[in-house]
Formats: structure tokens, sequence, C-alpha cells
């Protein structure tokens, strides 16, 4: 009789395998989490970089004080030499339409390994040399 209490407390094959695969298939799912977590991480960081990056191109921009019209664009390889492959910039630079002495500036950063991902920053600069008399007055 001792025999069979102890039988009766033993696990049979089919609740080991029940068990086994309702522990796969959650840590299948915990495993698919901790994917998502970390392409959101990855994401980040390269959202990140394309804005600090936006922020360096505008500034050369700015130290131009009141850059030319026009589009320029290039890479990062001149100032960060192997840091940024993946990154590209353009800067768009145009009147503003409204006031003679404001331009406004564009600027594009195209990222990610087929720079399908956009990252923009637009700012306005205002000439340090104030507009001429006869072009004030020739205005309506």
């Amino acid at each position: 009789m001792n025999l069979l209490r102890r039988r009766a407390r033993a696990f049979t094959l089919l609740e080991v395998m029940v068990a086994i695969a309702i522990l796969g298939i959650a840590l299948l799912g915990l495993l698919s989490l901790q994917h998502q977590s970390m392409q959101s991480v990855i994401r980040a960081q390269q959202s990140t970089r394309a804005s600090m990056l936006a922020q360096a191109v505008m500034t050369e921009a700015e130290l131009e004080r009141y850059p030319d019209l026009g589009v320029t664009s290039g890479n990062f390889e001149a100032s960060f030499p192997g840091e940024f492959p993946d990154f590209r910039w353009e800067r768009a630079v145009q009147a503003s339409g409204t006031f003679p002495d404001v331009r406004v500036v564009k600027v594009l950063i195209r990222y990610g390994p087929t720079l399908s991902q956009n990252f923009a920053l637009i700012e306005f600069l205002h000439s340090p040399i104030p507009p001429e008399q006869d072009q004030l007055q020739a205005a309506p």
C-alpha cells in the first residue's frame, strides 16, 4: 500500500509535457517582448543621433550669420570620421517671402541602412545687417 501512495504523488509524463509546453509558450512571449524593446532602444538612439547632427548642421548655418540661398548636402565624414556612415544631411536656405532680411533654413537628416528615415529641423535666421533704406521705401 505504501508503494501505491508514492506513485500517486509523482507526475505523469503527460503532465510534465504540458508544463514544458506552457513554459515554452511563456518564454517565447517574453523573448518577443525583449526583441521589441531592443528595437525601440535602437530607434530612439538613431533618432537622438539624427537630432544632434541636425543641430550641428544648423549651428554651422548660424555661424555663417546669414547663409546664402540654395541647397547644400553632404555626410558627416569630415566632421566625425567613421562615426555616422548611415547619416546624410541636406540644408535648404530660402527667403522668408514676408521679410527681406529673414531666411528660412531647413536641415534634413536622412538616416538608417537605406536612408529611409528622416529628421527635419527648421529655423529662421535674421540678417545682422539692417536692410538699406531704399529697399524699405520700395516695399509697399
